[in-house]
């Protein structure tokens, strides 16, 4: 790697550490879905290195309703993870006089879950090729970045490990 990429590799992985949010995922299309489940899968073999499945139960603390998220949230639960999805409870607000039909806002529900909070971040492109994924996972964060070259993935590096502000 070159002493560049290095460099932009380490501030895309502090930019991970300071950001407080929003979380989800912010890739366009050209990461396809099959790539962004290979991201999932690789982001679960590192997961495994560092909480063990059996006993480690997982709160998932914002939607994951896009390709990332329902195959991180799949994987998880194949490798026995124990998992608390995001849920919203609806929330119905009343019209205003001239109005005739209602709004449902979504909140989130308001439930004390025990386990370790879980969070991602899937960002990119920088310098028109570099994507990263980024997992909050109670204080740590765990960040890694890849590369995208004509619909071809590779990782960009190792794992880098921190603690978040959290």
């Amino acid at each position: 790697m070159s002493r560049g990429r290095v460099g932009l590799w380490v501030l895309l992985s502090l930019a991970g550490c300071v950001s407080s949010a929003p979380y989800g995922n912010f890739v366009d299309g050209t990461v396809t879905p099959t790539m962004q489940a290979r991201l999932a899968q690789d982001t679960v073999t590192k997961l495994l290195d560092l909480y063990p499945p059996a006993t480690t139960r997982l709160v998932l603390k914002h939607p994951a309703t896009d390709a990332y998220g329902t195959a991180l949230t799949e994987r998880l639960r194949q490798q026995g993870y124990a998992l608390t999805e995001y849920r919203t409870i609806p929330t119905w607000v009343t019209p205003a006089p001239t109005r005739t039909d209602a709004t449902v806002v979504e909140q989130p529900e308001d439930k004390d879950e025990t386990g370790i909070p879980l969070r991602y971040v899937v960002d990119g492109p920088w310098d028109g090729r570099l994507y990263r994924v980024s997992v909050f996972v109670g204080r740590y964060t765990v960040s890694r970045v890849y590369t995208v070259e004509q619909q071809r993935m590779a990782d960009g590096g190792a794992w880098a490990k921190g603690e978040s502000r959290e």
